[in-house]
Parts: C-alpha cells; structure tokens; sequence
C-alpha cells in the first residue's frame, strides 16, 4: 500500500467515525428526538403567540394612556384660551 492509499484509508475511517459518533453520545433516543423535533414547532408557535397577545396589551395600553394625554391637554388648551379671552 503506497502512501496515498494509505492517506486515502484513514481519511475515510476517520470520516465515517465522525459519521457515527454522534450517534454514540446522542442524549435521547431516536424515537425521543423525532418527537422533539416534532414539538419544536408546536412549542415555538405558542411562545410566539404569547408574546403577541402581551404586546398587544401593552400597546392597547400605550394607546389608552396616549388618548388620555390629548384629552388632557386639550382641556389645558380650551381652559388657556378662556383664560385669554378674558384677560383681553
């Protein structure tokens, strides 16, 4: 076996050891990950929606409060111009 055969072989063991070691150190079983991988999704989807509805919450509030603020300041305005008019 010459040098570049020799090269060639052990690349390849190498090669299919790291194919296969994951399979050696793996954390759950296969039928464990393919549920997993199938949950993902399911588990992804309703912490996005949970986000969502506080978001929405908080911006109905900001909303809320933005609207009490004009009207605030539109009684101020309504309460200077009177102010004003009776001053000229």
């Amino acid at each position: 076996m010459n040098n570049t055969e020799l090269t060639t072989l052990v690349f390849l063991t190498g090669l299919e050891s790291e194919r296969g070691s994951p399979l050696c150190f793996a954390p759950r079983s296969g039928e464990e990950t393919r549920e997993w991988i199938a949950d993902t999704p399911n588990r992804n989807l309703s912490c996005c929606v949970a986000q969502a509805a506080a978001r929405s919450d908080s911006y109905r509030d900001a909303v809320a409060k933005g609207r009490k603020v004009t009207r605030v300041l539109r009684n101020g305005k309504k309460a200077l111009e009177s102010v004003a008019a009776k001053l000229d």
